[in-house]
């Protein structure tokens, strides 16, 4: 198979976020994408209007004369378009697959971690594509400025959000590539830590040219030790001769770092973001962008300009009632660096925790550590596991009972509409600000109480 006899491909699920960036890069190719998915998210519209043929079943006769058809890591094998493509006898390929062959000739620069990556991408795209270089991006979220999750390019240059979690990172021609961290995560589909951190050493065996590291990640640093080679450049708060970069944190409401390469200090970086955790993302993507030769003035200038993707502590209605915010932290780790980033910038709002626990394999395997985390939050509403279409293997109150017996407070909502009645009769007494957290569609509670307001 090559690319020039591919004309008509369809997707399995292509309102997915990466699924559908593919789409839209096909498209802008000329190639007629048709595609089904049960959702009927915004990006499904504008799917459409990009000339894309969807239909919201899954059915066998959506498959005709296609040439390939891709699918994402939520469909099952026993779907009927799959079984309809295989009795075809036409190509099929997973997502990964296919993003790693069609971006095969270019120079890709991949973007992956456990934590981080989409703003990470997100912010690189933006100081880079406003710089010298015009590159195609694949991001892994609605990216605030692009007000897309993909944007076309008019350089050999590509920036991909890597995903980790299925190791189809490894099916990219990385020329450059960046690892935020790595965490105890996706070992539903390794199996073990060890499995995990072959897939991150692959990973970075594989990249061409360069590879930038965050070796204040315990995991990642680790791995890296076991690594020669000259590609592997390090950053770290902790100034070193065995990294490349440093920062340092400056006192601020709003992320602020001072750069360091070896001692010599490249001056200071401002943005408009919040917290700890998006100093890394900051300072990762600006090496990122000063190892493509972009000069430091113009770097400065477009980080004070940049902003993290949509669901990245977003806040989606602040008035003199109630203030909204929306975070995509589905995991311990991530939630235990928004608690600390509001106890340093939000610590005398009266904050009400609603979380979903993304994918019923995760909360099995992080029990532990989520009901660590999530007892330490004053007041937490709990709702029902986002299954991300897995089988029950864990029940919602499970992780409730364990954390009931820390904090009395915590409270479980199975019926939303209650949730949602329970904020509102609170919101009457004194401002409270709400933070719905979780991968699945936690979101639509803050939407519904923004409408309801």
């Amino acid at each position: 198979m090559t690319k020039n006899n591919i004309k008509k491909v369809h997707f399995i699920g292509i309102g997915g976020i990466g699924m559908s960036s593919l789409a839209f890069f096909l498209r802008g190719k000329g190639i007629d994408v048709s595609g089904s998915d049960i959702g009927t998210e915004q990006i499904i519209k504008k799917l459409k209007k990009n000339g894309c043929k969807i239909t919201n079943t899954h059915k066998g006769k959506n498959i005709n004369n296609h040439d390939l058809v891709v699918y994402s890591s939520a469909i099952k094998k026993n779907n009927p378009e799959i079984i309809e493509a295989k009795k075809k006898n036409i190509k099929i390929l997973k997502r990964g697959e296919a993003l790693g062959f069609f971006t095969k000739s270019m120079k890709n620069i991949t973007i992956t971690g456990c934590h981080g990556k989409s703003t990470t991408s997100s912010i690189s795209h933006f100081i880079i594509n406003n710089s010298k270089i015009s590159l195609t991006g694949f991001i892994g979220a609605e990216d605030k400025i692009l007000k897309s999750n993909f944007y076309q390019g008019k350089s050999k240059y590509c920036l991909i959000e890597g995903d980790e979690s299925d190791n189809s990172f490894n099916n990219i021609n990385s020329h450059i590539s960046l690892i935020t961290n790595i965490d105890d995560d996706h070992l539903d589909f390794y199996g073990s830590k060890k499995r995990l951190l072959l897939a991150f050493k692959e990973f970075i065996l594989n990249t061409k040219y360069k590879c930038l590291v965050n070796v204040d990640s315990p995991m990642l640093k680790d791995l890296i030790e076991s690594i020669s080679s000259k590609k592997i450049i390090k950053f770290s708060q902790k100034i070193s001769d065995n990294t490349d970069y440093s920062f340092q944190i400056l006192k601020n409401k709003y992320t602020t770092v001072e750069l360091f390469k070896k001692n010599k200090s490249l001056g200071i970086f401002k943005s408009k973001l919040l917290g700890e955790f998006n100093a890394y993302n900051l300072v990762a993507s600006i090496i990122l962008a000063l190892e493509l030769g972009i000069k430091i003035q113009g770097i400065k200038e477009l980080s004070q300009k940049c902003k993290a993707p949509k669901r990245r502590f977003e806040t989606i209605i602040s008035n003199k009632k109630i203030k909204i915010i929306d975070d995509y932290a589905h995991h311990p780790t991530a939630i235990k660096a928004i608690r600390e980033n509001i106890n340093k910038n939000f610590a005398k709002d009266n904050i009400i925790l609603i979380f979903q626990p993304h994918r019923f394999s995760r909360t099995k395997i992080l029990l532990n550590d989520f009901i660590k985390e999530l007892s330490l939050w004053n007041r937490l509403y709990l709702v029902d596991i986002y299954s991300a279409f897995e089988r029950q293997q864990t029940d919602i109150l499970d992780l409730f009972k364990e954390i009931k017996k820390i904090n009395p407070n915590a409270l479980y909502f199975k019926n939303k509409e209650t949730l949602i009645n329970k904020i509102l009769s609170k919101s009457r007494d004194k401002k409270y600000t709400i933070l719905t957290m979780g991968a699945g569609d936690i979101r639509d509670v803050g939407i519904k109480l923004k409408q309801t307001i």
